[in-house]
């Protein structure tokens, strides 16, 4: 075996990739080729350093990201060749981020708060989990019963089917170290997970609505309570939710 066939087979050989029969040529070969066995050596070094780098948990945010370009890319046919989706390639390059580990801070949206980066992740929870609510119900009044003793609020809860977005249930989630109730309402195909807790401040804010990474995100103070709303809809939509729960949280007073 000449050397730069050697040379192209060490990365296979690390991997394992190579027949029986193959690694044993190429492992006769080393005794021969300096340069080769040198380079299996430093590339075995390396792979050495990156086992024992601390593994840092990655946010929550992220790993959802991730979760979710890899549910929703469309699977490639068997009998196509193989390669592989852009969305695909980059969800298993992350993946990749992960298992070794994170150098030099901690990751960061690329726009927006951490409070907004939590809320995405949460949202995404429920979009991509199997259980999207702890308490399946369209029924006000076995969502919010259902929080007592969960969190330490009693959270206004309505179902909002004649403005168009009905009510799916509850759940609880940790927001800035907090635990949160979380409502899930549908608009068609989609889902809008609304957050609220008690204001510490007095006054209601008008509902602001942004769009980040695809989802529309609305804040607002209302009757007491800070909402916050996160769904894969138009800003418009979302501006229309808004609505409907300040209106429907008047109409109960």
């Amino acid at each position: 075996m000449d050397c730069p066939t050697c040379e192209a087979m060490v990365e296979s050989y690390l991997d394992s990739e190579l027949p029986a029969g193959e690694s044993a040529r190429f492992e006769a070969a080393l005794a021969e080729c300096p340069e080769c066995r040198g380079k299996l050596e430093r590339l075995q070094a390396q792979r050495a350093l990156i086992r024992d780098l601390p593994a840092a948990r990655a946010p929550d945010l992220l790993r959802a990201r991730i979760e979710r370009e890899l549910r929703v890319d469309t699977p490639v046919p068997v009998s196509a060749p193989r390669v592989w989706p852009r969305r695909t390639a980059l969800a298993a390059s992350l993946l990749l981020a992960l298992g070794v580990g994170w150098i030099g801070g901690r990751f960061v949206g690329r726009e927006g708060s951490r409070e907004t980066d939590e809320l995405i992740a949460g949202y995404l929870r429920v979009g991509l989990g199997d259980r999207p609510v702890e308490v399946a119900s369209s029924d006000q009044h076995t969502v919010k019963p259902w929080f007592a003793g969960r969190i330490d609020y009693a959270p206004p809860v309505y179902d909002l089917t004649a403005s168009g977005f009905p009510l799916l249930g509850g759940r609880v989630d940790v927001l800035d170290g907090r635990r949160v109730a979380v409502l899930v309402y549908r608009r068609n195909q989609h889902r809008v997970a609304l957050s609220l807790w008690p204001a510490s401040t007095a006054g209601n804010v008008a509902p602001q609505v942004s769009e980040r990474d695809g989802f529309a995100i609305a804040r607002w103070r209302h009757a007491g309570f800070e909402l916050r709303a996160v769904a894969d809809l138009a800003p418009k939509d979302m501006s229309l939710f808004a609505s409907a729960v300040d209106q429907a949280i008047d109409g109960s007073r």
